[in-house]
């Protein structure tokens, strides 16, 4: 399936969703797969419109309980877009964010007794106690639970759950495919970890398809929303963890990995920045430096989702604290 625009992804969100409503018992636990056409599950719906998924599921002596889906893609690629337009679907009214901060986040879902469950385990290579918590959720009947980065916690997820595989193309569309444990193939190719991103992964290295054009000769990532600062050049990281120098320290510190190679900010050619959510001091401090930076360079500014901006405002994740003024 080809998705076009970010109102593509949610409608295809929104058209899953009714899929899952139509028969709320039934959970992708069991076999599924693709039956537009006879398609195989890995098999893309070359289309630039979404097209209403259709499964056939067999019978399963399995106990049936949450229906589980992981999203698999790079940052950016649309899962969190895909999340919205699910939960609309699903008559939840509420606003869906990103749980990339805080983990999981839990919608009530209407006129059930489940929730809507997103988790995102992209900060937490040892998922530690929040494993007993999807172990929980798991367990429970009628919830649904998104999964994004959930190599950490592949042995606890059930064996044939859904997975959907959302692949950035170099057009700017994405391509979805669906398979499950039995069907990786997709997977092996576009293999996402922590520890190793694939080449494909522009907006994580601070990079877009535009370096194989040669547009692009230095690009940084910028990511100062926990107390470790990890800046990217092209495919070169550093970490630092400062005090409450952060202010002081952080443009000095680009400075100096810029220098060791043999670089200076005039060389920069595009800026990623990761927007939040997270630490309002990192944020705001790190927002400060890429803003000036691309505005005096006259260079692309971009968040950590792959868009434009002529300035990031930070997304703290929550509201912030405020001191009353002194009398």
């Amino acid at each position: 399936m080809i998705i076009n625009s970010e109102q593509e992804m949610l409608n295809f969100g929104k058209e899953f969703a009714q899929e899952l409503a139509s028969d709320w018992n039934i959970t992708f636990r069991d076999r599924t797969r693709l039956t537009r056409s006879g398609m195989s599950e890995a098999s893309p719906v070359t289309t630039g419109r979404s097209e209403r998924v259709e499964k056939s599921i067999s019978q399963s002596h399995a106990p049936v309980n949450s229906t589980v889906i992981e999203l698999i893609g790079d940052v950016g690629a649309g899962k969190t877009t895909f999340t919205r337009g699910l939960a609309e679907g699903l008559g939840i009214k509420e606003q869906i964010t990103s749980p990339s901060f805080t983990i999981s986040k839990s919608y009530a879902l209407p006129n059930s007794t489940g929730r809507l469950i997103h988790y995102d385990f992209y900060r937490l290579p040892d998922p530690g106690l929040m494993v007993d918590d999807l172990r929980e959720n798991l367990e429970a009947s009628d919830n649904i639970i998104i999964v994004e980065w959930g190599e950490s916690v592949a042995d606890i997820l059930p064996e044939n759950h859904l997975k959907l595989f959302i692949d950035k193309l170099n057009d700017g569309s994405r391509e979805i495919k669906i398979g499950d444990n039995r069907n990786n193939a997709f997977r092996d190719r576009t293999r996402l970890t922590r520890s190793g991103m694939s080449e494909a992964s522009p907006v994580t290295t601070g990079r877009s398809e535009r370096v194989e054009k040669g547009i692009i000769r230095l690009s940084m990532y910028l990511d100062t929303s926990t107390p470790t600062t990890i800046l990217r050049l092209n495919d070169k990281e550093y970490k630092y963890t400062f005090a409450n120098d952060l202010a002081e320290k952080l443009l000095q510190f680009i400075h100096d990995k810029l220098q060791e190679n043999d670089s200076t900010f005039k060389d920069i050619t595009e800026i990623t920045f990761m927007s939040g959510p997270g630490s309002f001091t990192g944020l705001r401090i790190g927002a400060a430096v890429v803003n000036t930076l691309a505005s005096e360079l006259s260079i692309p500014l971009y968040d950590h989702h792959g868009q434009k901006h002529q300035i990031i405002l930070p997304d703290y994740g929550r509201p912030a604290n405020i001191s009353k003024p002194r009398k």
